[in-house]
């Protein structure tokens, strides 16, 4: 009697507790998506960039077939695949900004005076974030896939291990994004200077880093090289450092994201609310 005493309540504090992890994961989504700003301007960073790619590409074959070939085909996939890893990668940027820039509503401050964790709050963010954009970037991947596939024409074709090896890295490389940006607005508390900072990065800072042969391997060490990397070598369409292997790289993602997530936490835990 006396040990299943003991055993129910922590049974029950089992539930209780995954109950409440969910319900703070969908509050983190809830917020998000109320943000109809950032809903639609993530969408066609995702979804509407692919579409207008190939869009265009389509009418000027209409247009002139015989200087212009069809949308689809390896050589269009790698088009499409760079706006989704750097343009694609913006979205993901304004996403985490948003969910990790503070507490402008006052809702944090609210739940820290209730007495739970800063550092479950943090983790919250994470699949909150991740819930709202990962569709979008699996919806442009898909449209991706079908228009590649079903309007190759004469084009040459990709396979079905590139096209599968592609959405797997863009899937990962959207997520780790998202994660940066997240802990990096936590630690600046500022979405616009989180924003500023990482598009600089993205776009500008790694770029310059990979070109310059002086810091020979340690140029392994940027997540654009890793992400780079990872694509099928065929086409390469994202910069990377020549002869890093993919362990490495994905050795250098996780050890980015475990860092990333370690200051955010800690940020969040430490900061006044």
């Amino acid at each position: 009697m006396t040990t299943q005493l003991k055993e129910q309540p922590s049974s029950f504090d089992a539930d209780s507790n995954g109950w409440l992890i969910k319900a703070m994961v969908r509050s983190e989504l809830l917020k998000l998506r109320k943000r109809r700003g950032l809903f639609w301007t993530t969408l066609t960073l995702s979804v509407g960039a692919v579409v207008v790619y190939f869009g265009v590409i389509e009418l000027m074959h209409l247009i002139s077939p015989a200087t212009h070939g069809p949308a689809g085909g390896a050589t269009d996939l790698s088009r499409a695949v760079t706006i989704m890893t750097l343009i694609g990668g913006t979205g993901a940027i304004l996403v985490g900004a948003t969910a990790g820039a503070g507490d402008a509503s006052g809702i944090f401050r609210d739940l820290v005076a209730t007495g739970r964790s800063r550092v479950a709050l943090f983790l919250a963010r994470i699949p909150g974030a991740i819930a709202l954009y990962l569709p979008m970037i699996i919806v442009a991947y898909a449209i991706t896939w079908l228009v590649t596939v079903s309007l190759a024409g004469t084009n040459p074709h990709a396979t079905i291990g590139t096209l599968v090896q592609d959405g797997v890295v863009i899937v990962i490389a959207a997520v780790f994004n998202l994660i940066l940006s997240l802990a990096v607005a936590s630690l600046t508390l500022s979405m616009s200077t989180t924003i500023a900072i990482l598009m600089a990065w993205q776009f500008i800072v790694q770029n310059l880093l990979i070109n310059i042969t002086y810091f020979g391997v340690y140029r392994e060490g940027l997540p654009l090289s890793s992400i780079g990397t990872m694509l099928p070598k065929a086409r390469g369409p994202v910069s990377s450092v020549s002869g890093e292997s993919i362990l490495v790289a994905s050795l250098v993602l996780a050890v980015w994201t475990i860092v990333a997530i370690a200051l955010g936490a800690y940020r969040t835990k430490t900061v006044d609310a």
